[in-house]
Order: C-alpha cells, then structure tokens, then sequence
C-alpha cells in the first residue's frame, strides 16, 4: 500500500470516529480488472470509517456503502489506478407507481 493511500485511510478513519458526519448511502462499481485486493481495501477503509457495506455484487466490480460523503468522496481519492463510479443508491423501476 502507497503511503498516499494510508494517510487517506487515515483521514476516513479520523473522520468516522468523529461521528460528525452525515452518511448517505452509495453505487460503488469499479473497471472489471479492478483487483479483488484493491476492492477489500477499499471496503475496509469506509467500514474503518464507520460506514457499513450493505451489499457486494457478484456479476460486476463494486458494492452497495452507506457511508459519510466525506470517506466516499476519499474512496474515490485512493482509487487512482481503477477509477470508480460512485452514485446514489436509488430504486429505479419499470413501471409507474400508484401513490
């Protein structure tokens, strides 16, 4: 692991500790090549964070996080190599809903 990566590791963990922090929950998926090593790291920094992973997906790269914006937004910092698209997660349907 880079040292740029630690310290941003670092600075997820500062910031769920602190409980500050509002979370929201994400869509995070990843290129196909993307590591499985680097998709447990990844992972583990939003849950260090005090985030939760919700989901993993078996078909593509990525999991359903609810985390802080604030570790989303560093997620996305230390995945320099394997960029990842990261939106909210919502449902979305077909047909239209009687309200």
């Amino acid at each position: 692991m880079h040292l740029f990566q630690v310290l941003a590791i670092l600075e997820i963990v500062v910031m769920g500790v602190s409980g500050l922090a509002t979370q929201r929950q994400v869509l995070i998926t990843y290129p196909s090549d993307t590591p499985q090593s680097d998709l447990d790291e990844y992972k583990s920094a939003i849950t260090a964070a005090g985030g939760e992973i919700l989901h993993d997906f078996n078909l593509i790269k990525g999991f359903i996080a609810k985390a802080s914006t604030e570790a989303i937004d560093t997620i996305h910092t230390i995945s320099q190599k394997y960029a990842p698209t990261i939106e909210d997660d919502q449902t979305i349907t077909t047909q239209e809903q009687d309200h």
